[in-house]
């Protein structure tokens, strides 16, 4: 059963979807670009409040060039700022003029 399908990011661990069928996992994946890093399928024991019984379920963790391109252009803008403003060194506060 392709019911329970996960995908995740493979660097970070942020699921982008859950609970989704096989061949939407596949498509989203191809709309973003990805490439599969590895899958991880498992069964999962569900409690009597959930009818009981196991289910099963896929973990496809994801390469996203475009997602990890933006982390690192976030990173770099938040070294450049830090620089700038000089926090190490008391830069960027307001100070009482003596």
């Amino acid at each position: 059963m392709d019911l329970n399908v996960d995908v995740i990011d493979n660097e970070t661990g942020e699921i982008y979807r859950e609970g989704v069928l096989l061949a939407d996992a596949h498509i989203f994946i191809a709309k973003e670009k990805g490439k599969i890093a590895w899958v991880d399928k498992q069964t999962e024991l569900m409690d009597d409040i959930d009818g009981g019984g196991q289910m099963d379920a896929v973990y496809i963790y994801v390469d996203f060039p475009e997602e990890k391109l933006k982390r690192e252009l976030s990173a770099a803008a938040i070294i450049r700022a830090r620089e700038f403003w000089q926090y190490e060194t008391g830069g960027g506060q307001v100070r009482k003029q003596s």
